[in-house]
């Protein structure tokens, strides 16, 4: 008991932390939008279900996807000039990455919009379509039929998905 009021003294305290440096950025600069940089997987887990319409393994295929590529990092840059991977997804295919600054140009702190291109692209129709038994199961398809990463980094990648979807089940 005395570990739960600990941890969400912690979490008080930090909300009030952060809610205090965002008044400050305002009386600093009002007219100054405050950058989102990260998403959590709760509030994709929750658009994908909820807003999307996607089963559970669906989804659980997709947050384990973003968290190998990019860690839930809206402005991920693999490079860091843009010359490579962006985005939640690592857009690298030079048609897709196009077509995400095309129809996201805000994709630095617009995850909605990352997630609906995703969704719209060809090769994740055939995602959508699939029936999945687990969420490991939609992972593995999702890395090796959609965002196709590198060969030598797919079994590393598998265990990352397992690993990751075990603990965001914990969650609930």
């Amino acid at each position: 008991m005395l570990k739960v009021g600990l941890y969400l003294l912690l979490i008080l305290i930090l909300k009030t932390n952060m809610n205090i440096n965002s008044q400050m950025t305002k009386l600093i600069d009002p007219n100054k939008k405050q950058r989102i940089t990260n998403v959590t997987d709760v509030e994709i887990y929750n658009y994908l279900t909820k807003e999307k319409k996607l089963d559970r393994n669906k989804s659980l295929g997709i947050l384990a996807n973003i968290q190998a590529e990019s860690n839930f990092k809206l402005d991920a840059d693999e490079a860091g000039d843009g010359s490579k991977g962006i985005g939640l997804f690592q857009h690298t295919f030079p048609t897709r990455k196009s077509g995400l600054l095309k129809n996201v140009p805000d994709y630095k702190n617009n995850w909605k919009g990352q997630v609906d291109y995703f969704l719209s692209e060809p090769e994740a129709k055939g995602y959508l379509k699939q029936n999945f038994n687990s969420g490991n199961e939609a992972a593995e398809y999702l890395m090796n039929k959609n965002l196709r990463p590198a060969k030598e980094l797919r079994l590393d990648r598998t265990q990352k998905h397992n690993t990751y979807i075990k603990k965001f089940l914990e969650k609930f």
